[in-house]
């Protein structure tokens, strides 16, 4: 006697298709909230902005009765150029619209501002190789407390403010920290707070926020992860991300633009200290 199967019997077998767009898994974008905005003001205009530095100065000894000699200081400036131009755009022809299950217009508008956004960390995270030479360690299998506090050293030999110091690895050099004493140790320290009130905070090392993501750079088989004071880097946006929409009447289809322009800048390379492990 034959037998109904799924298969033979697989025109009364209904396909589902889920209720939610399963979305891909993202990277925790931080940078663009750990370094210097204070040049976006100046961009009304114009594509460049002009930083300039004064230089410190020495006391002269003053013998009484003897003018001071003045100096006519040269200093230097640097350019912070707006260069950075990227977009994306979809096109969502009007019979897809209407036989699609989903509104597919707002999780793709949200997948362009995304791609932006990681972008601008992107450019923020390359910034390691500006880094002055002196502060760019010996690549290191695992990250160790000795090497993090000999990066902090560094920037304690140049003067950086400890306040608004941040360290921001992936997770490869996450599962490094997780092993050492002096990382876990935050948890009885009433910094547990800390971690639950700011995006990508994972602890605390050496009185520094512990940032991750894994759009860490990586070169030459080396993560690039960095120790570094807000003042190492800039970023000025001159054009926020913003989404536009129009419509194809030819083609039927609505057409979903998003846009962004920015430009970064070490300014001071010598506030930030490149901390290479092996991938």
């Amino acid at each position: 006697m034959a037998t109904m199967t799924p298969t033979t019997g697989a025109v009364f077998i209904p396909e589902v298709w889920a209720k939610d767009v399963q979305m891909a898994r993202r990277n925790k974008l931080i940078m663009a909230n750990l370094v210097d905005h204070q040049y976006e003001d100046d961009l009304v205009y114009g594509d460049t902005v002009h930083i300039t530095s004064i230089a410190e100065m020495t006391a002269d000894a003053i013998t009484p009765g003897t003018a001071l000699t003045p100096v006519a200081p040269t200093e230097t400036e640097q350019t912070l150029v707006v260069d950075q131009y990227y977009g994306k755009a979809i096109e969502l022809q009007d019979m897809l619209k209407r036989q699609s299950k989903y509104d597919l217009r707002k999780p793709y508008a949200d997948v362009i501002g995304f791609a932006l956004a990681k972008k601008i960390d992107g450019t923020l995270l390359a910034q390691y190789a500006n880094v002055t030479a002196g502060n760019i360690q010996t690549t290191v299998a695992a990250l160790t407390f000795n090497g993090i506090v000999d990066a902090h050293t560094l920037l304690d030999a140049a003067n950086v403010p400890q306040e608004d110091r941040a360290l921001v690895i992936n997770a490869v050099c996450l599962g490094d920290l997780r092993k050492l004493d002096e990382f876990k140790s935050y948890n009885e320290t009433g910094e547990v707070a800390i971690v639950e009130k700011k995006l990508g905070i994972v602890g605390t090392i050496y009185g520094t926020p512990v940032y991750l993501t894994n759009a860490v750079a990586t070169s030459s088989s080396k993560y690039q992860c960095l120790l570094f004071h807000k003042s190492a880097f800039a970023i000025a946006v001159q054009t926020q991300p913003e989404m536009e929409s129009d419509r194809d009447i030819l083609k039927k289809a609505d057409l979903l633009s998003g846009s962004c322009l920015w430009g970064v800048k070490t300014v001071r390379s010598d506030h930030a200290v490149v901390i290479q492990r092996t991938v």
